[in-house]
């Protein structure tokens, strides 16, 4: 047994402090938030797991959207049209099902069933199911954080020893960004737990080239197939990039074909049963958007230093081979060490880089997606690259000082979870105010919801009402529909005073008194822009006493709008959409393909119905329900 003083004991305790520091974080942000739109969308799909025994297309009676609308529905009286998301079959694809069902089986444990049609509708979920409904579909994720981290250190300690294993567990554990990753109720944590699984595997296929390491492999593969098929294509084309170095394996031919036969009895009876090369998607490449080389840069302009990073290290470990004279000799030496490392982890990077961009549809070209599958091996290659540095510079220290290096590393850089919180904006307590509001009105037969696009998702699962996006609908439909309809939309821009001026005014953001002024400086700001867009609402004045505190927030709020959109602007999906407010310029999203000037903005298809609709507003969930009676004349 190692001694107390032994290093493998001291990297041993280091490791198991920062995993339990690690979870500690994602217990702690869990519960912090509600369900954002595309974890709601995960739990809906787990949901019909439950109800059919496979993810499905309809929940509630409802087609399930969540993508940008190409495909028409000519023969359908309500919706214009389908969505991309599930095959002939009706099935997802677009979606792996692994996590779909992890999800599922948590929900199921925590006794969440499927909700069913009710007539007349009513809410079957109250305020106090809100926070259970949020942690269920969001376990699995805490599992597999834990997963992660426990193999990202092995993979390091493979590749570059102990200290390079803690180096990379730090980045895992402590980032702001893999902490969100970690908890919530989707397939990210999933894909970093078994992309780390596969890179352990492969390094097993390389060193040894057992029979069981090559079916390992397949299987570590297939299961990231089901996980995320765009993680596990690149990670294919960095194991065949080892196929000079695999061949040298006594047998390797016959175990390649067997771990190769595994992963495809795993993969190809799915991809025939779900219809995944069927399914119908004119939604195109987003390289087919872009107008410039800036665009295929965007991604590395937006994060200058870790691709710096990235480049020096590239520089400097071609140095190590071709005028190591200019570099330290220790340093040199330590590089040059793992330089056959530094290699392929570079490799994965640039794969993954490209295929993002050549591969990946318009619709799901957004930076974090590709920052998900860049993730692992950027940690690995930092992680080893360090404790080279301080192996040779502080060797009885170094496994402390990577860890405190990286821990610096993300302070200096503001992504230390210590100092930030949860990324999703929409809290419990706002959701439950949501809830508390539906749960109190009076439905008839024959009510229809709907509510902006991906958002009518969060509202589904909360409230077990049948909530519909907004986008498919047509509006012939909205304006003969003789049955009341009902329409959540939430607003998107920043209305709500700054805590330095309420401060002005002796309030405080905590206060009674100050959150009732915030209540109506935000009511008044939303009034002014729902007026706006087409005359909805009566004008509503601001008492005298607030008018400043009014003036100063809807300043801000403008200031907030201009930048968001000039901003969004940089993304090819989003350029061209012609919106003036936040919640127009994602309304575009969806009709991106299908003139999203005639359906935005004041075209919005729903507005004529909502002229004489009753409005209540639901500040803490930063949301508006309209309910008509019953078609404007």
């Amino acid at each position: 047994m190692p001694s107390a003083r032994s290093p493998s004991f001291l990297v041993g305790v280091i490791a198991a402090a920062i995993i339990i520091a690690g979870m500690s974080l994602r217990i702690a942000w869990m519960d912090d938030s509600a369900l954002w739109c595309d974890e709601a969308e995960s739990s809906i799909n787990a949901l019909t797991i439950l109800e059919t025994g496979w993810p499905g297309w309809k929940y509630l009676d409802l087609p399930v959207y969540e993508n940008t609308l190409t495909e028409v529905w000519p023969e359908h009286p309500e919706y214009e049209f389908r969505d991309s998301s599930y095959s002939p079959q009706g099935v997802t694809v677009y979606h792996g099902w692994l996590p779909l069902y992890a999800i599922a089986a948590s929900q199921a444990l925590f006794g969440l069933r499927p909700d069913r049609v009710e007539s007349p509708p009513r809410v079957p979920h109250g305020p106090e199911q809100v926070s259970i409904r949020t942690i269920a579909p969001r376990v699995p994720a805490l599992v597999f954080a834990f997963g992660a981290m426990i193999f990202i250190f092995l993979v390091g300690r493979e590749l570059g020893g102990a200290t390079a294993g803690l180096g990379a567990l730090t980045l895992m554990a402590f980032n702001a960004k893999t902490v969100d990753f970690g908890f919530q109720a989707r397939y990210y944590s999933l894909t970093l737990f078994l992309t780390s699984v596969a890179a352990w595997c492969l390094i097993q296929v390389v060193r040894r080239g057992r029979l069981r390491d090559f079916l390992a492999l397949g299987v570590a593969e297939a299961l990231l197939f089901h996980t995320h098929q765009f993680s596990a294509l690149v990670f294919a084309v960095v194991a065949a990039a080892l196929t000079p170095v695999i061949v040298r394996q006594p047998g390797w031919f016959f175990r390649s074909v067997l771990g190769g036969g595994v992963a495809a009895a795993l993969i190809l009876p799915w991809i025939w049963f779900s219809g995944f090369f069927s399914t119908a998607s004119s939604v195109p490449k987003v390289y087919r958007l872009f107008d410039s080389l800036r665009d295929w840069l965007s991604y590395s302009l937006d994060r200058p230093v870790p691709m710096t990073l990235l480049v020096l290290l590239a520089v400097v470990v071609t140095l190590t081979y071709w005028r190591p004279e200019w570099l330290p000799r220790r340093v040199a030496w330590a590089l040059r060490r793992h330089g056959a490392v530094f290699g392929l982890l570079l490799f994965w990077l640039l794969a993954a880089y490209v295929a993002f961009h050549v591969i990946v549809p318009a619709a799901s070209f957004f930076f974090e997606r590709l920052s998900l599958v860049l993730w692992t091996p950027f940690i690995l290659i930092l992680g080893v690259f360090v404790a080279d540095i301080f192996r040779r510079l502080r060797p009885r220290r170094a496994a402390v000082l990577v860890v405190v290096f990286m821990i610096g590393f993300l302070a200096v850089r503001n992504r230390l979870a210590f100092s930030e919180s949860t990324s999703i904006p929409l809290s419990q307590s706002g959701m439950e105010s949501l809830v508390g509001v539906l749960e109190s009105m009076k439905f008839q037969a024959g009510t229809k919801f709907y509510a902006t696009p991906n958002d009518h998702l969060t509202f589904t699962y909360y409230t077990g009402l049948p909530v519909q996006s907004i986008a498919p609908i047509r509006r012939e439909f909205l304006e003969s529909y003789e049955h009341p309809v009902v329409f959540i939309e939430r607003q998107m821009e920043a209305y709500f005073p700054d805590e330095r001026d309420l401060n002005k005014f002796g309030l405080t953001e905590k206060s009674v008194d100050g959150w009732k002024a915030s209540e109506a400086v935000w009511q008044w700001l939303v009034a002014k822009d729902i007026r706006a867009r087409g005359g909805l609402l009566p004008d509503e004045n601001i008492p005298e006493s607030l008018r400043p505190l009014s003036e100063a927030t809807r300043g801000r709020a403008l200031k907030f709008r201009g930048d968001y959109i000039a901003d969004m602007r940089y993304s090819p999906v989003l350029r061209g959409v012609p919106a003036d407010q936040v919640k127009d310029i994602w309304m575009g999203f969806f009709y991106r393909f299908v003139d999203p000037a005639s359906r935005i903005g004041t075209n919005l298809q729903i507005l004529p119905r909502l002229r004489d609709a009753e409005v209540v507003y639901v500040p803490r969930a930063d949301a508006v329900v309209f309910t008509s009676a019953a078609p404007a004349r």
